[in-house]
């Protein structure tokens, strides 16, 4: 009698996502030390956790491809995420412009920087000295950023964050809960009725944005289901990966109060810092592929139409490639070769104004908010299996900033 995969695979066998949820990082470096390649019954799909794997795979999209059904692909519809080869490079190469780094200075910085100083004043006024960030500054920031790229009106923040929500809990729904799944999908359609009021008024008037070039463009243009499509991957995107990405930067240097002198030292040594929060709490916790074809990673057969996780957070805390991996270290040279925005053809899109979104948040708290520092009994770690952030980032100061 040939074995099971839960006797081939007794490490993944006992993986439970509530445990992932809590703590992951333990259960990837038994599973990279032990079982690098192994199968999950929970939600039969394989896990990866060393990174030069997770590259591998992520690197050859021949053989491990975004192009097969999901739930992503099922609400959202065909989109840059869900596609390969001249498909995906021409809806990435449509979307792109407003993320040049050019474009974000001249375009996105000057109102980036408007919105997050008026959100912090309001964090601070009454003379308050403590303040919950994640919901009151980097949800509001995420979205008022993705909505101005776009060109969807402010007036419409309310429902967009509601569908968001919806979309959010329709994508860790591993559990296959089918009114999850319905109420992703109505969201996803709502949001499309309101996109076609938009994409007409743009039409008459252009005025910059990534819809208005999309509509806008007669060569080779998008139609406009692969206008909403692709509209709502950067949506979610840039709601749940920069809201997510902000938090967990606050929450990580704040856990490390002594590192905060080397992390504001310079503009160059803060940067650095964002990118080890990236490394060591990363938003966004898989990146899934689906086999082409029968194939093998590590001698562990995959058969074709079998579902692959490469686990981000796994891979960067891999110690073939990361000194001390565990330990949070903002000084950290390499930290930038993280893999928290994938790799290859579907890098994120949206990096550069996550980084931004960041950057521009943690230098307007550290100036307006001298002597923040984590109020422990309110603040819990960074929680959620595929998508992780703090429920609440609760802070402390200990004075005002004059400006």
């Amino acid at each position: 009698m040939s074995e099971s995969r839960s006797d081939q695979f007794p490490l993944g066998a006992r993986v439970r996502l509530s445990d992932l949820a809590i703590d992951p990082y333990p259960i990837f470096a038994r599973l990279r030390e032990a079982e690098p390649v192994t199968w999950v019954p929970e939600i039969e799909r394989w896990f990866l956790t060393r990174r030069d794997d997770i590259l591998a795979v992520l690197r050859d999209p021949d053989v491990f491809t975004t192009d097969a059904p999901s739930t992503i692909r099922d609400m959202f519809g065909v989109h840059m995420m869900t596609t390969e080869g001249p498909t995906q490079i021409r809806y990435k190469r449509k979307c792109l412009p407003p993320f040049h780094a050019s474009r974000l200075r001249s375009a996105s910085l000057p109102p980036l920087r408007a919105e997050v100083e008026r959100l912090v004043e309001g964090l601070r006024s009454d003379n308050r000295r403590t303040g919950e960030v994640r919901t009151t500054v980097a949800r509001p920031v995420a979205l008022h950023s993705v909505l101005s790229v776009l060109g969807i009106p402010p007036s419409e923040t309310e429902r967009v964050n509601e569908w968001y929500e919806h979309f959010a809990r329709a994508l860790a729904n591993f559990a296959g809960d089918p009114d999850l799944r319905a109420a992703g999908k109505r969201a996803a359609d709502a949001f499309g009725r309101t996109l076609e009021p938009i994409l007409e008024e743009l039409e008459r008037g252009p005025d910059g944005t990534l819809l208005s070039d999309l509509v806008c463009d007669h060569v080779d243009p998008l139609t406009a289901e692969e206008i909403r499509s692709n509209a709502l991957i950067i949506l979610f995107g840039g709601i749940e990966t920069t809201e997510s990405m902000i938090a967990n930067a606050v929450w990580a240097l704040l856990s490390h109060p002594e590192q905060l002198p080397a992390a504001c030292a310079s503009e160059a040594s803060r940067d650095l810092a964002i990118e080890e929060t990236l490394r060591w709490e990363p938003a966004v916790q898989s990146a899934a592929r689906h086999a082409t074809r029968d194939t093998e990673i590590r001698g562990v057969r995959i058969a074709k139409g079998e579902v692959v996780h490469c686990m981000l957070g796994a891979a960067n805390r891999d110690p073939a490639h990361f000194k001390d991996p565990d330990r949070f270290d903002a000084t950290r040279r390499n930290a930038g070769d993280h893999l928290s925005f994938a790799v290859g053809r579907h890098f994120c899109l949206g990096a550069p104004l996550a980084r931004l979104e960041t950057r521009v948040v943690l230098e307007t708290l550290w100036t307006h908010c001298p002597g923040l520092r984590l109020d422990p009994d309110r603040t819990a770690a960074p929680h959620g299996y595929e998508f992780r952030k703090p429920e609440m980032v609760w802070v402390e100061w200990t004075g005002m900033s004059s400006g």
